[in-house]
């Protein structure tokens, strides 16, 4: 396979089809991603599973359920940032993106499988106290879930598996290396 970190296009349809690839394959480095939010006491991050990405639409998806802190926090403010790493290669993407909530789509819920529906409806809600872990039943409900859909507006790519690193930016349609 040739480097993608040659050549800007290449480097940028690497991106997207390696975060195709991270929604598709539960394997991948790329199915979970840090998610990074602005909450009520300062930055928050947390890992999310990856559900889908449009390079067409300029869209990455996750989802939560909808009573979390994450869904609080962008609601006062829907920039993130998704963080994904893959050891084996030793490549960062990091996506600036700002995202929209749509919550409770019929069509999402039924093309989840059985098992994903169980973290989409914990009772007492995410983040309340309980007594111990055994207080917590799962009671899946579909209005309870929330897609988070991004809007890509940019995109860095970090190789350390190069010397020296290499790292490039994608933003309002253009390409540019920049010092790692």
């Amino acid at each position: 396979m040739s480097d993608p970190f040659r050549d800007l296009g290449a480097l940028e349809a690497h991106v997207w089809d390696r975060l195709a690839r991270g929604a598709a394959e539960a394997g991948d480095p790329f199915h979970v991603a840090t998610l990074a939010t602005s909450g009520a006491a300062g930055p928050e991050a947390r890992m999310v599973g990856f559900r889908r990405a449009d390079r067409a639409g300029g869209e990455v998806e996750v989802q939560s359920d909808l009573r979390t802190a994450k869904v609080r926090a962008l609601e006062r403010d829907p920039r993130a940032a998704l963080l994904f790493w893959d050891p084996e290669t030793q490549v960062q993407i990091r996506l600036s993106v700002e995202m929209r909530m749509i919550a409770s789509d019929p069509a999402r819920w039924r093309d989840m499988p059985e098992a994903a529906r169980l973290n989409y409806g914990t009772d007492p809600a995410p983040g309340t106290p309980v007594g111990a872990p055994e207080d917590v039943t799962r009671t899946p409900d579909p209005a309870r879930h929330v897609a988070l859909v991004g809007r890509v507006r940019r995109i860095e790519a970090l190789s350390l598996a190069h010397d020296p690193h290499r790292r490039a930016v994608f933003e309002g349609g253009a390409g540019r290396w920049v010092a790692p």
